[in-house]
C-alpha cells in the first residue's frame, strides 16, 4: 500500500447517524448526534454532563493546514500518515493535564478512537489566546519594521531577534472573522488589543469583562504549567 493511501483526507462522509449537517473544518469533521443517540450515550457511558446535553463525534483527518490553506503534496499525497492521531494525542495531553491541574476542563468526553472525540457542545471565546516569552515570529517581525505597539503593548528599543522578554505577554488575535468591532479590521488572525477586548466584549463572546481576567490568568497558568512539564 503506497503511503497516499494511508492518508485519511477526508472525513465528512463517514456513516454516523446525525440529523444535522455535518460541519467540516480545516482537519476535523464534527457529527453532532441526534437526540436520542446523545441521551443513550450519556447514560450507558455515565458522562458527567447533563442528561440531555448534546453530544457530537469530532473526527480528524491526516489534512495538512497552514496559513489558510489545506496542503497537497506529489504523488497524491493529500496529507501526512498518522498526523491527525498524533495532533489529537498532543491536544488530548495537554486538555488532560489542564483538567487534572485544576486549571480547566474542555469539550472532551471521551477519546474512543486515535483519530475520534466524544464531545459536548460548548460556547468558543472568538480569541486566540497567545502568549509570548521571547521576542520572535510575527512579533519580531513587526518590531525589526519599526513598530514598538503590539497588541496595545509598548515595546522598548534596543530588543533582539529571540531574546527573552522581561514578563510574560498577552498578545491576542481575532479567532474568525469579526465584524462590526471598530478598529478590528474584518480578516481572520487579526492582532487586537486588551482594550479592543474590554471594550467590545460582547462581540468576542465574553459574558462580562471579569471573564476577561479569568481568560488571562488561565492562558498565564496554562503557558506556565506547560513550560514547567
Amino acid at each position: 500500500m503506497s503511503l497516499a493511501n494511508k492518508v485519511l483526507a477526508s472525513n465528512n462522509d463517514l456513516p454516523i447517524r446525525s440529523d444535522q449537517p455535518v460541519h467540516s473544518g480545516k482537519v476535523r469533521s464534527v457529527y453532532w448526534l441526534t437526540e436520542a443517540d446523545s441521551r443513550r450515550l450519556i447514560a450507558d457511558k455515565g458522562y458527567d454532563v447533563a442528561a440531555d446535553a448534546p453530544l457530537a463525534i469530532m473526527v480528524i483527518s491526516d489534512r495538512i493546514s497552514a496559513f489558510e490553506c489545506i496542503w497537497k503534496g506529489e504523488g497524491g499525497m493529500n496529507g501526512v500518515p498518522g498526523k491527525g492521531a498524533a495532533l489529537n494525542a498532543i491536544s488530548n495531553h495537554w486538555f488532560k493535564l489542564f483538567r487534572e491541574q485544576g486549571l480547566a476542563d474542555s469539550h472532551i468526553l471521551d477519546v474512543p478512537h486515535p483519530l475520534v472525540w466524544i464531545v459536548q457542545k460548548a460556547k468558543p471565546v472568538m480569541i486566540e489566546a497567545i502568549c509570548r516569552q521571547y521576542i520572535t515570529g510575527s512579533m519580531w517581525r513587526a518590531y525589526s519594521k519599526g513598530e514598538r505597539n503590539f497588541c496595545g503593548i509598548e515595546l522598548p528599543d534596543g530588543l533582539e531577534k529571540d531574546q527573552r522578554l522581561p514578563e510574560l505577554l498577552i498578545t491576542p488575535s481575532t479567532k474568525g472573522i469579526l465584524t462590526g468591532i471598530p478598529g478590528v479590521p474584518e480578516a481572520d488572525d487579526v492582532n487586537v488589543s486588551r482594550a479592543d477586548i474590554e471594550n467590545n466584549y460582547a462581540s468576542f463572546k465574553f459574558r462580562d469583562t471579569e471573564d476577561i481576567n479569568v481568560y488571562e490568568k488561565l492562558l498565564g497558568e496554562g503557558f506556565n504549567l506547560i513550560s514547567d512539564s
